[in-house]
């Protein structure tokens, strides 16, 4: 009888008592260290999500058996915009974070970039005047001591562009000897020179082709290869910039007088 009095009155102490535990890490596992030159050290659990249960203005405690080793909020939202080259060679992608959430405590943003050269200074929100290539960026919400308390990674490739820039071709020209729209003018061509050009008919062969068009010295005047005349009508064109990386393709209105 005494024995089982004595086992009663130390589950009733647990009992009342067991409200005043403060919740402990019973067991953690993980790692950390520095993130790459920031000298911000981050650490973090293993083995289960980090979803918070119960908190308060000192506490964080999350579901499960582990506890994280940094307290955080975890709601770090940043929505990524991107842009692909707009046209050949011109490097001018550009990606843009925007934030949504941010824990309440931080205080700051490191934008870790790779390549890191596009922003060494880790302030970058935005990076612009990208080339074609693969980008990815670990954004750290940081508090006033200096503890990341979330972060967020995105990656994206900048696709290049096939499109040349700033090439203008006309859909008609007139080369009836006036002096006068005689040969064909294709706007800005002079800004790459290493190109080539192929005009077709209607049924799909090939009457006058060239390298290194330059309006200059080098153009259709709405003759064959073989210098005879052609009648007029409508031609086809395929115009490969660079080795065929960039390619135009579209027709030419040719009316003689």
């Amino acid at each position: 009888m005494q024995k089982f009095l004595l086992i009663v009155l130390l589950c009733l102490n647990l009992f009342i008592n067991g409200q005043t535990i403060a919740p402990q890490v019973i067991n953690s596992a993980g790692g950390g260290g520095t993130v790459g030159a920031t000298g911000v050290e981050v650490y973090y659990n293993i083995g289960e999500p980090l979803i918070s249960a119960i908190n308060n203005s000192n506490t964080i405690i999350t579901q499960g058996f582990l506890q994280p080793e940094i307290n955080g909020s975890f709601d770090l939202s940043i929505t990524p915009l991107f842009q692909n080259e707009s046209c050949l060679k011109n490097n001018d992608g550009f990606i843009s974070l925007a934030l949504n959430t941010a824990p309440i405590s931080a205080l700051q943003f490191l934008y870790v970039w790779t390549p890191s050269s596009i922003c060494p200074t880790q302030n970058c929100a935005s990076v612009d005047s990208l080339a074609p290539g693969f980008y990815s960026v670990t954004v750290f919400a940081v508090n006033s001591n200096s503890v990341v308390v979330d972060s967020v990674s995105f990656s994206h490739t900048i696709l290049a562009s096939t499109e040349p820039c700033f090439i203008r071709i006309y859909n008609g020209f007139t080369p009836d000897g006036d002096g006068i729209n005689d040969n064909w003018t294709i706007d800005n061509i002079e800004n790459y020179p290493t190109n080539s050009l192929s005009i077709f008919n209607r049924w799909g062969n090939k009457i006058w082709s060239t390298t290194n068009y330059n309006n200059t010295t080098n153009y259709w005047n709405g003759k064959q290869s073989n210098g005879n005349t052609l009648p007029n009508g409508t031609y086809f064109y395929v115009l490969e910039i660079d080795g065929g990386i960039g390619v135009k393709k579209g027709w030419v209105e040719l009316s003689s007088k």
